[in-house]
């Protein structure tokens, strides 16, 4: 790799001993990229572009660990190596230098097997995916999971990306899939299974906002769970053609993804539900904020919050059960049991039409965690004011609870929960759980 060497002091603003690369010219001349055999140029060329408006040795650096990630990112590589040196040969300029990057292109059938976490659920999963089917970056993917509370997915997608176009800034990428799922609720004593084809197209804009379009055609049915199931829900089931059209965004300006101190948060789930290919009645919207303030001390302020609200037009048809919102529990209300936190008849949770929750945080460091090393880094305390409602927008009916917790960070995405939990305000009928309350998942109110 090639290297400056200098007697001179460092620049000013740097420290002694530190080298100022910024200060020798220096210009990409040519980019070596082996290891691969059946992907073609053109999908690699858009990641390596930077490099060519380097203008100094700091430029080169930094540009280099770039487009190291942009062709990581791009789904067709085992791994990369960097080599750096000046440039040789005919077409050789003053302060030139070829960059080589090294790597082995994945398999063309890959697997996998491991767990993965849900909100207050886990799950074992199995993967087969065959990537870069036809040098461009597509794949066709296997997944299965089953997690403990009985729930299973069975997908498989084909995803089509289109980085090398005049688009591809945006990160634009297509898929279809076909899937079948199966999930209980147990709260309301019934089971869900969906069969149906899922086309997305997904991309990204400016300021961290990603987005998806989909629409969804398939078949939903809903069973009894029991002999203790209530006829109110009975009546919801049987088979029943369903047609989504869906838009998820998301805006991420968070320093981290389970304990963020600084930073934005904004996630929106917006559907156009209805009962066949061409008739949509109903329109379902979640919404979850989240707002991040550093204080002093490594303790930090969150608040968060959280609505959903169904509107149908009733003339069509009724909402089916489980396409309610059912609040409560440790991702949503702590101090109540999963779906506790909503009307209750006939001795099961009935759901909402619309509900709103909010969350205010103080999140600290644990005491001496310095001594630990990174180990003290994955926990976190907090003090935390939970409240909301249901069927209102107003504050009628609050449900409200107070406590303290311990959390425990796992990998960069969800985080287990340890909180003592103590109800200030509910309603007559709600599942409250006073005391200590287990809470897993990533995202959390």
């Amino acid at each position: 790799m090639g290297s400056g060497k200098s007697k001179e002091p460092a620049s000013a603003g740097g420290r002694k001993g530190e080298v100022d690369f910024t200060r020798f010219k220096a210009r990409v001349d040519r980019v070596h990229i082996s290891g691969l055999s059946r992907t073609h140029d053109d999908y690699i060329q858009r990641a390596i572009r930077s490099l060519f408006t380097a203008a100094n040795f700091q430029d080169v650096i930094v540009e280099t660990t770039n487009v190291k990630d942009n062709l990581m990112q791009l789904g067709i590589f085992k791994n990369l190596k960097i080599h750096i040196d000046t440039s040789k040969g005919e077409g050789a300029t003053k302060n030139g230098y070829e960059v080589t990057f090294q790597g082995d292109e994945l398999s063309r059938i890959t697997g996998s097997i491991g767990t993965e976490l849900g909100q207050n659920d886990g799950a074992a999963t199995a993967e087969l995916t065959s990537p870069n089917i036809f040098g461009r970056g597509e794949r066709l993917s296997l997944n299965y999971s089953y997690s403990y509370v009985r729930s299973s997915v069975l997908n498989l997608r084909f995803t089509k990306p289109y980085y090398h176009t005049t688009v591809g800034d945006y990160s634009p990428e297509t898929s279809i899939a076909v899937f079948k799922h199966s999930s209980p609720a147990p709260w309301s004593k019934f089971r869900t299974d969906e069969t149906g084809v899922l086309l997305d197209f997904s991309f990204a804009l400016p300021f961290g906002l990603s987005n998806s379009l989909q629409y969804e055609v398939g078949m939903k049915e809903i069973f009894a769970l029991d002999k203790q199931t209530p006829f109110f829900v009975r009546e919801n089931c049987g088979p029943k053609l369903a047609a989504i059209i869906r838009y998820i965004g998301v805006f991420e300006g968070r320093d981290s993804n389970v304990f963020p101190t600084n930073g934005i948060f904004v996630k929106t789930t917006n559907e156009l539900m209805g009962s066949s290919l061409s008739q949509f009645g109903t329109v379902k919207s979640d919404v979850h904020c989240e707002i991040n303030m550093p204080l002093f001390a490594g303790i930090s302020l969150q608040l968060c919050g959280r609505f959903g609200m169904l509107l149908n037009d009733k003339r069509k048809e009724t909402i089916p059960i489980n396409q309610l919102f059912f609040p409560g529990g440790p991702q949503t209300l702590r101090g109540f049991e999963i779906a506790g936190a909503c009307p209750y008849r006939d001795g099961v949770a009935a759901g909402c039409q619309s509900y709103w929750a909010s969350g205010i945080h103080v999140w600290s460091p644990l005491p001496f965690s310095r001594y630990f090393g990174g180990f003290g880094d994955l926990f976190r305390t907090h003090l935390f004011y939970n409240f909301g409602t249901c069927n209102t927008f107003t504050t009628d009916k609050l449900r409200s609870t107070a406590g303290a917790g311990l959390a425990f960070r796992i990998g960069q995405k969800a985080r287990i929960e340890f909180n003592y939990c103590q109800p200030l305000s509910f309603e007559a009928g709600d599942r409250v759980k006073k005391g200590f309350q287990f809470g897993i998942g990533y995202e959390f109110i």
